[in-house]
């Protein structure tokens, strides 16, 4: 091989290198990870992401993103500072950071304006399951950790997800704050195609 051709190699690895990190790169964190490697779907990759709810083992989400794009799970103390908006792209809708206050908790997790939010944590009343020995007296319910889907939500909903951590969570030792958010974000490069705000608010 001559030196020209080693130079035209080393230059085609380190642009595949720069590819295969921006489309599969993904900042530490620790209630939700990356998991896996990218299964190629038809119009894009499909992400695999665990999800430690509490549980005896993290729950296992998979999420289809665009080629190009990267997945960014964050975990951030709150309140997060952020201002979300949605916005319709095409023919769909995504909630995005469209704002983020200089110094507080999502900024130092990591977060960055127009990110994609695809994922958070929250907080969901759920009642144990009754069966024929327990139908007289029932379980009572109780706040427990989950995670919400964002994809084709509505935007009150996700926010009501997030802002869900503010109750307190049922655990056998009592009570239980929950002091962090989750959320896997779709990081994107320029911005593409015509976006149209819908609304927006901070949390």
């Amino acid at each position: 091989m001559t030196a020209t051709s080693s130079m035209l190699a080393a230059t085609a690895n380190r642009r595949t290198a720069m590819r295969r990190q921006r489309c599969c790169s993904v900042a530490a964190a620790g209630v939700i990870q990356r998991t896996g490697v990218d299964e190629p779907v038809p119009g894009g990759v499909s992400r695999t992401f665990a999800v430690d709810i509490g549980g005896a083992s993290p729950a296992k989400v998979s999420l289809k993103y665009p080629k190009d794009t990267t997945a960014v799970c964050i975990e951030s103390a709150r309140p997060l500072g952020l201002v979300f908006a949605q916005r319709v792209r095409g023919v769909t809708t995504e909630i995005y950071v469209d704002e983020i206050v200089d110094g507080s908790n999502a900024a130092a997790a990591g977060a960055r304006v127009g990110d994609v939010l695809r994922l958070t944590t929250a907080v969901f009343l759920v009642s144990a399951p009754v069966d024929v020995t327990t139908w007289l007296n029932p379980p009572a319910k109780r706040n427990v950790k989950a995670y919400y889907e964002c994809d084709g939500k509505s935007f009150d909903n996700v926010m009501n997800a997030i802002a869900s951590h503010s109750v307190e969570i049922d655990t056998p030792s009592g009570k239980q704050v929950v002091e962090t958010v989750g959320m896997v974000f779709e990081r994107q490069g320029a911005e593409e195609g015509a976006a149209k705000e819908v609304k927006s608010v901070q949390v």
